[in-house]
């Protein structure tokens, strides 16, 4: 697979006599966006897994894909500054897919449980039980089946994103190595046991993949200056690299 590093080293950071230097670039910010929404993740994740309230949870429901979202493209400008690859495109695409996923998925359950209540609840009408075990049957295959799609999604760009961590100084090996061997596993097991969760019959990866998630937020939250050296705005660089060229 071809690969393209940024070509940040052969722009000067320090403008000579009489030039402006560059305006101030989105790497930086990006960087401690990506990290406040992979923290937003982590928290949100843990309020929805304690079911402490059903507010907590729609809470919950409302920010972990779009925190997700943020998380993943803030680890991509971090990732693409070093190496621009076409494997960490398509990471970035498989998160955003998995935050869409997981926010249609989170509504979709307490939508189903609520349906249920009012269908064949108390002051319903009545109803066989076979028509209540197929509504439930039918309701819970949806579901399990988004909560299988968000995994894949999820390990998906978890793995290419992983992939990408290998050269990286702030992430380095054994994120890339953890994180492809995690993603593997993880979708190996949910594979295996569809429909089925897997904490039903096998071993739940789920909580060892979000702690995969939560380090690289924690090595992103620590890579503010190295972004900040590494921040230049493309277009100041574009426009600094046309002045220096001789014309014709």
């Amino acid at each position: 697979m071809s690969t393209i590093r940024a070509p940040r080293e052969s722009v000067p950071r320090t403008a000579g006599r009489g030039e402006s230097g560059p305006p101030p670039a989105p790497l930086l910010r990006w960087t401690r966006v990506g990290a406040a929404c992979g923290f937003v993740v982590a928290l949100s994740y843990a309020l929805g897994s304690a079911g402490l309230s059903a507010v907590l949870d729609l809470v919950a429901a409302c920010v972990l894909g779009p925190a997700l979202m943020g998380f993943s493209m803030g680890l991509y400008h971090v990732l693409r500054a070093h190496r621009q690859t076409v494997s960490l495109d398509l990471g970035l695409v498989a998160n955003l897919a998995a935050g869409v996923t997981v926010t249609v998925m989170l509504f979709a359950q307490p939508g189903l449980n609520r349906w249920f209540e009012l269908q064949f609840g108390p002051g319903s009408t009545d109803s066989s039980e076979r028509a209540l075990q197929a509504a439930f049957e039918a309701g819970n295959g949806i579901q399990l089946g988004l909560d299988v799609a968000w995994d894949v999604f999820l390990v998906l760009g978890a793995a290419l994103l992983a992939w990408n961590m290998w050269h990286h100084p702030r992430f380095g090996r054994f994120l890339a190595v953890s994180g492809c061997v995690i993603a593997a596993a993880l979708i190996v097991i949910n594979l295996a046991v569809f429909p089925e969760p897997p904490g039903h019959n096998a071993i739940d990866l789920g909580p060892l993949i979000g702690l995969w998630y939560l380090i690289a937020t924690i090595r992103l939250a620590m890579s503010g200056r190295w972004a900040a050296e590494h921040d230049i705005s493309d277009a100041w660089a574009a426009a600094h690299i046309s002045a220096q060229e001789p014309a014709h």
